[in-house]
């Protein structure tokens, strides 16, 4: 499993709650049976329940087919990308080394602007 960093972004003309303005999660990629999990860490007073958001599980992407339905893969977690899980969008802002390792180890198997999108997050991290 790797950690991927999201926050829920807004759709134009939203005007979220306070309590969910700054909600972070955290999206664990299973590698070996292609299954999302979603956790939302603690924050400090924040007023909401924290913890699993979403248990492991194959995640369809909205839109697609009953009969042929198509699954959120690695793929599909660039930096910068909004998924949407369960009509609730997820933006990915961050992510941890194991996912540029793995990214690297696997580049052919990968869109180039996935692997492009997280050398350049880590490349400004060794900056900072």
């Amino acid at each position: 499993s790797s950690g991927i960093n999201a926050e829920w972004p807004l759709r134009p003309g939203e005007n979220p709650s306070a309590e969910d303005k700054n909600r972070r999660f955290i999206i664990y990629y299973n590698l070996a049976r292609d299954e999302i999990q979603i956790y939302e860490p603690h924050q400090r007073n924040q007023g909401i329940v924290e913890g699993k958001f979403l248990e492991y599980s194959r995640v369809k992407k909205p839109g697609t087919s009953v009969d042929n339905p198509e699954y959120y893969t690695p793929a599909d977690f660039a930096i910068g990308a909004v998924i949407e899980i369960f009509s609730r969008r997820f933006k990915i802002v961050d992510c941890d080394l194991f996912v540029l390792k793995y990214l690297e180890a696997n580049a052919e198997d990968y869109p180039p602007e996935v692997l492009e999108s997280v050398r350049k997050l880590h490349a400004s991290k060794l900056q900072d």
